[in-house]
């Protein structure tokens, strides 16, 4: 090979080599803005480190499951236009992502206007109890600001109950090649959602599991206690009523007693 001809397989792979940095700059990019909005940043980081290969093949771990959902959002979509519709839904999601981001829980799915969020998986997380109980709090404080941005759009008011639940199930990218996503299956999954359609609109149930893991921070309203028979469950259930988490209150019970001196533990 001669010299010229060297310098022009060098040039020639200096340009692929610089395509190649360019095509994944852009995959990069696609992915932050695709999954960017719903993600932690861990879970994010994790995707881009392993864009060939899922994070994880499986596992079997206890980790915090909650599930919300809008009460009577059925019936609003049959009366409002479409497009109003749909545009107050996104809001609505807009602002529980960002506080489901914040207390580090992760949303893995969509379902019409229901959230699936699990806390302490991909990554392990200690306080995943505690943090989804803190979230659900705060979700349901910032249903104020959301049902008066409606008000003032002209959308009706809406609410939401909330159902958490912990315990252990098995998690991992499931799909095939074409087409997967992370997921998390087993009995406690679907008790979860089961204890979230106990609530009504503004309610927050957890089960006894999440209440023993989530430490003292958590405020819990007596009089909301309730014991339950989910279907596909043996045995009754005893679901409590979150009031609030350390001094941060659920509308409607903010001269309920403190459980906890000074409140927050996080």
């Amino acid at each position: 090979m001669t010299n010229e001809e060297l310098q022009q397989r060098i040039a020639l792979l200096e340009s692929e080599n610089a395509s190649l940095r360019e095509t994944l700059r852009l995959r990069e990019g696609l992915i932050r803005s695709t999954f960017g909005r719903y993600l932690t940043d861990e879970v994010l980081e994790d995707i881009l480190q392993h864009q060939d290969a899922p994070p994880t093949t499986g596992e079997l771990r206890t980790v915090t499951m909650m599930f919300s959902d809008l009460r009577s959002s059925t019936a609003l979509s049959e009366q409002m236009n479409a497009r109003d519709f749909i545009r107050m839904l996104n809001h609505f999601y807009a602002e529980m992502i960002e506080i489901i981001n914040a207390w580090r829980g992760n949303i893995l799915e969509f379902v019409g206007d229901e959230i699936v969020a699990v806390f302490g998986a991909p990554r392990p997380n200690d306080d995943a109890a505690a943090e989804a109980v803190a979230c659900a709090v705060a979700m349901q404080r910032r249903m104020g600001a959301v049902n008066e941005w409606n008000r003032s759009e002209g959308y009706p008011e809406i609410a939401m109950g909330i159902g958490i639940h912990t315990g252990e199930a098995v998690l991992g990218t499931i799909g095939s090649e074409t087409r997967s996503k992370y997921d998390m299956i087993g009995r406690n999954v679907n008790l979860a959602s089961r204890i979230q359609g106990f609530t009504s609109g503004g309610q927050i149930y957890i089960s006894g599991e999440t209440l023993a893991a989530a430490g003292e921070a958590v405020r819990i309203n007596p009089a909301g206690e309730r014991w339950v028979q989910p279907k596909g469950i043996e045995e009754s259930i005893l679901l409590h009523e979150v009031a609030g988490y350390g001094r941060s209150a659920v509308p409607g019970f903010e001269n309920l007693p403190k459980s906890v001196e000074e409140g927050e533990k996080l």
